[in-house]
Parts: C-alpha cells; sequence; structure tokens
C-alpha cells in the first residue's frame, strides 16, 4: 500500500523535490551557457503552445490523437527536469494543467494507452510523468487521487509482464498490456515507471524487476575487436542497435550491477557512433534514439559523458529554431511526427538538462567503469 500524506510528511516536499533541494542548481550554474538559453527557450515556447481550453486543455496538438497522453507528460517531465512543479517554479501552471490532462485520460482498467497499438509507451511515459508529481501539489486531496491513480497503473505494467512467454522474451514487456513478445526499448519504459513507484513508497514486486533486468542482460551481444552492444529483441535480432544499447546501459546502471567489461565493451561499440543530425544509427527514430543513447552516456559519466554532452548540445544547439522549438531531422521517421512539434522539443529539453538531475527515476547512481 502507498501513502501520500505519510511521504509528503515525511520527506517534506515530494520526490522530484527532493532531487532539486539536493541539487541547489549548481549543474544548472555550470552548464554551457548556449545549452542554458536553447533549454530556457524551448522552455517558452513549450508553455506558449500549451493548449489552453476545451476538452484537450492542457495537453500538446498531435496529429495522432492517442499519443497525447505521451506527448503531454514527455512535456511535463521537461518541466519537472528543470525546476518546475504543479505548485512551485514558472512554469507551475502548465505542470499542474498537464497533470489535470493525463489524469482522466486512465481507463477503468488502469491502462493510459488505449486506442493505439504501442499503448504501453503511452502509458509508462504518463506514469512517469504523475509519479513525477506525487508529494508537489501542494493538495492533500489530490495527492490521494493521485496515488489511487498510480497503484491502478503500476498493477497494469505489472500484470502484463506475467502473460506467459518464449524463455527468451520472459520478463519484458511490448505494445500491449496482453503482448507475448517483448522488447527492450518498451521494456525500458515500464521498468523506469516501476523504479519511480518504489522511490515514491509504492509496493512493486522485486521479481517482476529482477525478471526484467534479467531480459535486458540476455540482449548484450559480444562482437569481434572487444567490442558489444545489445540487441532490440533477445532471440530474434540478430544484430545490436546503438540507440538500445545505449538504453540498456542506462536501465543497468541505475538498477543492475553490470560488468566492466561489458560496459568497456559497449563504450567501443558505441564510440563508432557520435551525435549527429540524423543518420542511419537513429533508425529514423532520432530524437527518442538520441534520448536513449544521452541517457546511457549520462549514466556511464566521467569524460565518456563530457564527450557525448559536448557534441550532443552542439548538434542541438544548432538545429534548434528561432521560435524556440525543435524540428525533426530530414530522415525522421513520419510516425514520429503524429506525437506533435512539442515531442521533439520535450526529448531535446530533457537530454539538456541530465545535468540538473532533478528527475530521480533518470538521477546518476554511481560513477561506471573505473572513471
Amino acid at each position: 500500500m502507498f501513502d501520500a500524506t505519510a511521504l509528503t510528511h515525511r520527506c517534506g516536499v515530494g520526490l522530484a523535490g527532493i532531487c532539486m533541494a539536493a541539487c541547489c542548481f549548481h549543474s544548472a550554474c555550470a552548464e554551457p551557457a548556449a545549452a542554458g538559453r536553447a533549454v530556457d527557450a524551448g522552455l517558452r515556447r513549450l508553455a506558449a503552445i500549451q493548449v489552453a481550453d476545451g476538452p484537450n486543455a492542457g495537453s500538446w496538438d498531435c496529429p495522432q490523437p492517442a499519443y497525447r497522453p505521451a506527448t503531454a507528460a514527455l512535456v511535463g517531465l521537461a518541466f519537472l527536469a528543470n525546476g518546475s512543479t504543479p505548485s512551485e517554479g514558472p512554469y507551475a501552471a502548465e505542470v499542474m494543467r498537464t497533470l489535470r490532462y493525463i489524469l482522466p485520460r486512465m481507463a477503468p482498467d488502469g491502462y493510459i494507452g488505449q486506442g493505439d497499438p504501442s499503448g504501453m509507451y503511452i502509458h509508462a511515459i504518463a506514469m512517469q510523468y504523475v509519479l513525477g508529481c506525487i508529494g508537489m501539489t501542494g493538495d492533500p486531496t489530490m495527492e490521494a487521487e493521485l496515488a489511487r491513480w498510480c497503484q491502478r497503473g503500476l498493477a497494469v505494467i505489472e500484470q502484463a509482464q506475467t502473460i506467459r512467454r518464449t524463455p527468451a522474451e520472459r520478463g519484458g514487456w511490448r505494445y500491449t498490456p496482453t503482448s507475448n513478445e517483448s522488447d527492450l526499448s518498451v521494456t525500458s519504459w515500464q521498468l523506469l515507471a516501476l523504479h519511480a513507484g518504489r522511490q515514491c513508497g509504492f509496493d512493486v514486486k522485486e521479481e517482476g524487476i529482477s525478471d526484467a533486468l534479467a531480459f535486458i542482460r540476455t540482449a548484450y551481444l559480444p562482437l569481434e575487436q572487444g567490442r558489444g552492444g545489445y540487441v532490440y529483441r533477445p532471440g530474434i535480432s540478430r544484430e545490436p542497435e546503438p540507440s538500445v544499447t545505449g538504453v540498456a546501459l542506462c536501465i543497468r546502471a541505475i538498477l543492475d550491477k553490470p560488468l566492466d567489461t561489458q560496459t568497456a565493451a559497449t563504450l567501443k561499440y558505441l564510440d563508432s557512433f557520435p551525435p549527429s543530425w540524423g543518420g542511419e544509427q537513429y533508425g529514423q527514430f532520432y530524437f527518442l534514439a538520441s534520448f536513449y543513447l544521452a541517457q546511457g552516456m549520462f549514466q556511464v559519466g566521467g569524460q565518456t559523458w563530457e564527450q557525448h554532452r559536448s557534441a550532443i548540445e552542439e548538434v542541438l544547439v544548432t538545429h534548434q529554431s528561432g521560435d524556440g522549438h525543435w524540428p525533426f531531422p530530414p530522415d525522421n521517421a513520419p510516425q514520429s511526427r503524429l506525437a506533435g512539434p512539442a515531442y521533439p522539443t520535450a526529448l531535446a529539453i530533457l537530454m539538456l538538462s541530465l545535468d540538473r538531475q532533478y528527475l530521480p527515476i533518470y538521477q546518476r547512481q554511481r560513477q561506471l567503469y573505473g572513471q
């Protein structure tokens, strides 16, 4: 069981608020000025284009209506990642409106991804945002509502993992709550949602997290010349991919104890894919793949992260539009555009804000690989 009031009284602030107080903006002060200005411009743009009225108030325009909750949640996370909460900060009003938009989107069974064939992405992203707001609304009635809402949403994730799968896919998740398949991308989002739930004090089953980590470990594939990467679907995919290798590096850093030898081999593999504006390594999903890679490199820390951060900042700052939003590279898949123009801008801001460490689910756990 979960007691939101007890957590708030014990901590004094919500989960993201704890990180904000601990960080004391020292990382933000140290970040390169151009990246900081880019983040500020992006946040202003997102605030300016939030839907103000009607049934979609609090969201952002999406050509595919089913994607609205996920896009809204990503934008909300971008605001949280830069110091605003539902009750404090320069974008408190936008954060609260986003929360009020997302909460009614849950179906009676606790699922948020209804209406889309890849709805587990939508579900987990929305879960991460709402969990990030717990303890920070300043409204005891709303806190109780959030606690019940998150409990139901976490139960959907845990139940979906119990669907019978082949041994190679046991422990993971895929596109729907009833899927008997698994892949590293969807699994990473579900694991982070469970991680956020556990951080908030919910009773998350350790067996489920252990099984998911075991699934991710089986995705590691040694390569020639001391390199190694992770495949998208263990037992099915034959070649590693840079993006899922990045997210596997991130997940294992946060929740697992990866071997130094595997981390070294993974970094050697990823050396071949430096940040750029589009390219084959992103599989036509530029911002999501870049986000995965940035998260992995951030968790490694040290010089590895410094080099990656400098490169991705240069790419993103260079390609930001004058009004503060980010467009898609020319080779991006048309599907991503269905999430609306706020989607790439939110992910770009999240990448540029990693060093602030205001989001507990993405906070660096330890420096990897002896750096």
